[in-house]
């Protein structure tokens, strides 16, 4: 919501969506749609500068590395719904800003995730066996779960709170 605010575009947020509220160009919504990922990759990469000098199994070692984690999730989450969906949505559009596709982006954030994770448990001897393995995988699974159920509710009493905007030359945000 913040690009879109630095843009001067008006904009509202609900659980999981950011509102423009006015007509606006391809171009803005690209700027305005780049702050979630940009976020999240600033986050998890972030939180492995802070990390790296934490002391295993400190509290700040503990919040730095859930945010890695859930960083994680938000990075994977997302390219495979741009996969799944055959459209990369606000990554698509923003990394469209840069002449760049929904497939770059996808191995930018599949790239950043696999070697952070990878320097992270390497950096403090977290070791790779089935368990742990299979706790991410559990924790991803638990965090799809809630993502979906939050936009199920999100759909049903927010999303009708904004206006149908149209992006460019006809592309439609929020049909109702």
């Amino acid at each position: 919501m913040i690009f879109y605010w630095a843009q001067g575009i008006p904009a509202g947020i609900s659980l999981v969506m950011e509102f423009p509220l006015v007509d606006i160009t391809e171009r803005q919504y690209g700027i305005g749609s780049a702050g979630g990922p940009l976020v999240n990759l600033l986050l998890f990469t972030g939180s492995w500068a802070l990390v790296r000098n934490c002391e295993k199994g400190t509290p700040r070692w503990s919040v730095l590395s859930a945010m890695i984690v859930s960083n994680s999730y938000y990075l994977i989450f997302r390219t495979l719904l741009g996969y799944a969906k055959g459209d990369g949505g606000e990554i698509e559009s923003a990394m469209n800003l840069v002449g760049l596709g929904f497939n770059t982006a996808a191995v930018l954030f599949l790239g950043v995730t696999v070697v952070v994770l990878v320097i992270w448990a390497r950096r403090f001897r977290i070791r790779v066996l089935a368990l742990n393995v299979g706790c991410y995988v559990l924790f991803f699974v638990a965090y799809l779960a809630s993502i979906l159920s939050m936009e199920a509710i999100d759909s049903i009493y927010f999303w009708h709170r904004f206006p149908t905007i149209i992006i460019g030359d006809g592309k439609v945000h929020n049909p109702l």
